[in-house]
């Protein structure tokens, strides 16, 4: 393999675990905001000072529940500020964060809970603790709950469930007596002990836990004052996205203490709409599937607006579109000249609506995304840049320029990353972010890191300017009956920029050509079938319309002209329902798994080769 770019290691002002990064802080801004919480429509702040005596009070009280120097205490809800609250108690107590995904059904968090040996969760609620009664003696490590809505459970006592109100009541209580032991405790940190655990996504397998030490946390803090750094503290960022998963942990919490940024915590993940039109960030991390939703529904919007709102819009996007063809950067009069105007009119409008008017620095990362929707976006004033990153490299690695304006899709690797390239078209990366290992797994961190380097298992490619592309997961590139290489996630993403089209799953390995799974996006497949006066009653009935099929049909038709003749998709299925975590069908992060997608539905992919079900 040929190295390219080494450009030396990451320059340190020296290590500070987080959670000293939160001291100081505190020390030197105690009266600036460092949260915001929605609670029933109304948000409530916390200081830096206050942050602070609430990290060292819940260490005060998980140093007397039993917690030692390398602990692993687990957290079980969707974001809020006790998920993060919780995070820097258990690190000044010396413990690790285990962090586990509020969707996952009972029988992964038993996987979770045992892989990890955690000893003391918290949870969000009575539904999160509903999954733990149900594995009632299938958890041998596990102590204790502590919950964080306490509603409905009072009278447990399950494992000693003790309210987060309680057990932060009983630290500061504590703290007279203990606050010299958290004080130690966080000066004993050292550079390669364990701050968290994060669970890769099992879409081939169970889920792997990941170390992720303090030394990693401290160099993706260094990274992200690079990346962020004509960002002025007091900066406001959304949290909505799992924190469990590294790519929300950089957003919320590691770009928060670099930058001296505001956390901003909503109601739910289901409310993530009025939320960023509350909190109108000016950083904004989207997966994929966020900014196709938001697309779906500025689509919608326009689609049902009055006769001049709706041609005047579908105008403008259509300018855009022209437009994305020529970086911003080389732009003609006329072309600026006419995005000033459509942005007046139109542009600022929907940023408004999607609560991004103040957004300067938009990301997507976590899956690939459809050139298309970037157009889109990019096309309307939205500065999204791609990152490219993992669980393994503690969160992101490489960034963009502004407006993408790069020959590859994922842009550079900063200064202190190295990265070569394999012979077989394996990226393999090495620096301060990488992470230590996988949990009580030495096969599997054997195959994974070598003498340092990463061994990512993405297949990339290098750029003349010295950037690179993602083509595919290395397992996923599938190679048809005539022997040619496809990669899977260029042909699906295609697909999906379709505004009807939620999922696409792709079927052409060893195969004559390519065939598909397709869900519809119910939300705009819905407005789309009640504007036809096309009855229907169930998602199922919806798929299993022959108007509807027709409509995917011509979807796909349009979708294909973007495709080489040997990518273009020659026949489709339309699932009966949308895929489930709880089904096994997708990851937590709603990653595909192929397998049992495959399996699930072998009948109806041969059938879409020809060939009828077995026996």
């Amino acid at each position: 393999m040929n190295e390219q770019g080494a450009t030396g290691r990451i320059e340190e002002a020296g290590f500070r675990p987080l959670v000293d990064i939160v001291s100081a802080h505190a020390a030197a801004h105690g009266n600036d905001v460092a949260m915001r919480q929605k609670r029933h429509g109304i948000w409530s702040e916390m200081t830096w000072a206050d942050l602070e005596r609430t990290m060292h009070a819940l260490a005060a009280a998980l140093i007397e529940l039993g917690v030692k120097k390398g602990s692993q205490v687990g957290i079980l809800s969707e974001n809020r500020r006790e998920w993060v609250l919780a995070q820097f108690g258990i690190n000044a107590a010396g413990g690790v964060v285990v962090g586990m995904y509020p969707t996952s059904p009972a029988a992964e968090i038993e996987h979770l809970v045992n892989a990890s040996d955690t000893e003391i969760l918290f949870i969000e609620d009575q539904e999160q603790f509903d999954k733990i009664a149900e594995l009632r003696g299938r958890l041998p490590r596990l102590r204790k709950l502590v919950v964080f809505e306490p509603k409905g459970l009072l009278g447990e006592d399950a494992l000693g469930l003790i309210s987060f109100d309680a057990l932060l009541e009983a630290g500061h209580a504590a703290i007279a007596d203990l606050g010299a032991e958290v004080e130690r405790r966080k000066a004993a940190i050292a550079e390669d002990d364990t701050a968290m655990m994060v669970f890769t996504s099992g879409s081939t397998g169970p889920p792997k836990a990941a170390e992720i030490s303090h030394a990693n946390l401290h160099a993706a803090a260094v990274l992200a004052s690079s990346f962020f750094e004509r960002f002025r503290p007091g900066t406001n960022v959304l949290s909505y996205l799992p924190l469990c998963h590294i790519a929300e942990q950089n957003m919320t919490v590691i770009n928060a203490l670099a930058g001296r940024f505001v956390m901003n915590f909503g109601e739910s993940l289901r409310t993530v709409t009025l939320d960023l039109r509350d909190v109108a960030p000016q950083i904004f991390f989207g997966v994929p599937r966020i900014w196709e939703k938001m697309q779906a529904g500025v689509m919608v919007q326009a689609a049902t607006a009055g006769r001049l709102r709706r041609a005047l819009t579908f105008a403008a996007l259509a300018s855009a579109k022209r437009r994305a063809a020529t970086p911003r950067s080389r732009w003609s009069l006329a072309q600026r000249a006419e995005n000033a105007l459509f942005d007046a009119l139109v542009y600022r409008h929907i940023r408004s609506y999607l609560g991004l008017d103040r957004c300067r620095f938009a990301i997507t990362a976590a899956a690939p995304i459809s050139a298309d929707l970037l157009a889109f976006l990019r096309g309307i004033g939205i500065n999204v840049r791609e990152v490219w990153g993992m669980s393994e490299t503690t969160g992101a690695a490489s960034l963009q320029p502004d407006w993408g304006e790069s020959d590859g899709r994922v842009g550079f690797f900063p200064a202190g990353i190295d990265w070569c390239i394999a012979e077989d078209g394996e990226l393999l990366v090495r620096g301060g972010t990488i992470f230590k290992g996988y949990y009580r797994n030495p096969e599997a961190t054997a195959a994974t890191l070598t003498d340092g380097w990463l061994h990512t298992g993405d297949v990339a490619e290098a750029a003349p300017d010295g950037s690179i592309s993602i083509v595919d997961r290395k397992k996923d590139i599938m190679i048809n009956a005539a022997g040619k290489n496809l990669a899977p996630s260029l042909i699906e993403n295609t697909m999906k920029a379709s505004p009807y089209i939620k999922e696409c799953i792709v079927i052409a390995d060893r195969r004559p050509y390519v065939a598909a799974l397709i869900q519809l996006d119910f939300d705009t497949v819905r407005l789309w079938a009640e504007s036809k006066g096309i009855a229907y009653t169930t998602f199922r009935s919806l798929a299993g319309n022959e108007q509807v099929r027709e409509l995917i049909d011509r979807e796909v038709d349009k979708q294909n002209q973007l495709l080489a003749r040997v990518e273009q998709v020659k026949k489709i299925w339309l699932l009966p329902k949308e895929l489930d975590h709880d089904d096994g069908e997708v990851t937590a992060t709603m990653k595909v798994r192929r397998a049992k997608i495959f399996d699930l539905y072998g009948d109806e992919i041969e059938a879409l080769y020809g060939k009828a079900p077995a026996g």
